[in-house]
């Protein structure tokens, strides 16, 4: 999220959990599940080459593996519904494919069934064998393939989250969906092609740069022209309604079913955004946002006097919070979450009335959101202008941001000692300073990537005047560091990131690889850069 600094926090969920890591069971669950996918890949590609329509289940593929970014808050029960209903779906594929090759009087082309269920086996006798999967990978494996696996693997759950955020406007992008089957499949090898992973790679980067600009295109179309709005922080007293995550259709959907009844409807993280589109600020019953961060849900949920919605996608943890009166419209409803589905918030009114509400209110600082596309141009070629005659050595770009204590200390001395004849274009630090332009879009990464592409229609991409920083760690990290890397930036400059994306040894691996440079020192690393 951005704030005013009166609004910056000091503790994101991970730290204020005191857990920065995967569980143990989450990276098993993980290995079991990429077993199955892989597998099923294989079959799907063999099916296809016989003339078979496959499509379906490449969508329960793509499904799945988005799954695998939100495990976190579900149940054991949960996650071994998971595994089976795959693993059904791969031995139902398996089993087709030897029946037409049967009919087809052809020979057929098994792979080992690495992984195999017996109707007795537990959730722990499933994960003992993920265990055992991992462990024997990492023994087989070279460090190189080691790397490019697990970005191949991370490359794959990006696209498959960008295509699921799609598929809330009913648009499929098929190529992208071929992609990751294939992708998949490559971890069928005995022996992990690196080669070809480098090509997938590449390709499923290209294809989330497709599905993010498809997805800044229909949100416009759907919810209207972006503004920059001033949006409140404060509460009135009344019954209310938290719409939390990232999904606009499910807070728009919630809007349309209490906009004719008395109840106020507050939003929360990513979903800060959604008051610059047009067509939200006809509600009423949109009172504004309520909350310190997208990364801090704890506190949030816990003082919010009303009942909770999680839009489809969010991915906060909320294992330890005293449940009853959190929703979700996702498919899988973590423990202790009620389901909401066809759009029906009966339950979710029902919660919010009973509970006390806002009794007196409180009023807070309201800030800026969104931004005007003709200012926004016009401030832009003031400065491509600037840089082109000199007038401006070189121009920072701050990405969005988990706001930690280590990165709130960084920037803030980041602008402290930068030159004035350097600027910044940021997505998340500001200041009271001419040679800063703060663009706030409230972690909406599509809309970041329309505000980039208006800068290097003036400034190549390639300038050896442009750093990168990159600052919040999330599924779309890797491909936008590179998507950048492939088309030509030079500088990029990485945050540290909690393991919770990537192994901390392949990140380092990664970072070797493309040429990423770790924030160290703020003066120094300024220093480094204007040599």
């Amino acid at each position: 999220m951005f704030y005013s600094k009166s609004n910056l926090f000091e503790y994101n969920e991970c730290i204020g959990r005191g857990m920065c890591s995967i569980f143990p069971t989450i990276s098993s669950f993980q290995e079991v599940m990429l077993i199955i996918f892989r597998t099923l890949s294989y079959y799907i590609l063999k099916l296809e080459k016989l003339g078979e329509d496959c499509y379906e289940y490449k969508l329960h593929v793509a499904d799945g593996v988005s799954n695998l970014i939100s495990t976190t808050g579900y149940s054991d029960e949960q996650l071994l519904s998971l595994i089976i209903s795959n693993y059904n779906d791969l031995i139902k594929v398996r089993k087709k494919y030897s029946q037409i090759c049967k009919t087809k009087d052809i020979s057929c082309k098994h792979i080992k069934l690495t992984l195999k269920l017996l109707p007795n086996m537990g959730l722990s006798d499933v994960l003992s064998l993920g265990h055992r999967f991992i462990s024997d990978k990492n023994k087989k494996m070279s460090t190189a393939q080691k790397c490019y696996s697990e970005l191949l693997f991370v490359a794959i759950k990006s696209v498959s989250l960008s295509l699921e955020k799609l598929f809330d406007y009913n648009i499929a992008d098929e190529s992208s969906i071929d992609n990751i089957i294939v992708a998949l499949s490559l971890f069928n090898f005995s022996i992990f092609p690196v080669n070809k992973a480098k090509i997938l790679i590449t390709k499923l980067v290209e294809s989330d740069l497709r599905l993010w600009k498809l997805r800044e295109n229909v949100q416009r179309s759907t919810f209207g022209e972006i503004s920059n709005v001033k949006v409140s922080f404060s509460t009135e007293p009344g019954k209310a309604i938290l719409v939390s995550g990232s999904c606009l259709n499910d807070l728009y959907n919630i809007l349309e079913y209490t906009k004719d009844v008395k109840i106020d409807i507050y939003t929360h993280g990513d979903l800060l955004i959604a008051h610059s589109f047009e067509h939200f600020r006809k509600y009423k019953n949109l009172k504004g946002h309520f909350g310190s961060s997208s990364d801090n849900c704890v506190l949030d949920f816990a003082t919010f006097p009303g009942a909770i919605l999680l839009s489809k996608h969010a991915t906060q943890n909320i294992e330890f919070l005293i449940r009853g009166r959190l929703f979700t419209t996702d498919r899988i409803a973590p423990k202790g979450v009620v389901s909401v589905s066809d759009n029906d918030f009966s339950q979710v009114l029902d919660a919010a009335y009973i509970a006390k509400g806002f009794s007196k209110g409180r009023k807070k600082d309201a800030v800026f959101v969104g931004f005007d596309y003709n200012e926004l141009n016009n401030k832009l070629d003031s400065v491509a202008s600037d840089l082109m005659s000199g007038k401006l050595r070189h121009i920072f770009i701050f990405g969005m941001s988990n706001f930690s204590n280590e990165q709130n200390f960084y920037f803030n001395n980041f602008l402290k000692f930068m030159p004035k004849d350097c600027f910044v274009l940021s997505f998340s630090y500001h200041c009271d300073c001419d040679n800063l332009l703060y663009v706030n879009i409230a972690n909406n990464f599509p809309l970041q990537l329309t505000v980039l592409g208006m800068l290097f229609d003036k400034i190549s991409v390639e300038s050896s005047k442009l750093t990168f920083f990159l600052t919040k760690c999330d599924s779309n990290t890797i491909s936008a560091m590179i998507s950048l890397k492939q088309h030509g930036a030079k500088n990029i400059y990485l945050a540290n990131c909690p393991p919770t994306i990537i192994n901390p040894a392949v990140m380092t691996s990664f970072m070797r690889l493309y040429s990423i440079k770790s924030i160290t020192n703020a003066e120094n690393d300024i220093n480094d850069i204007l040599i």
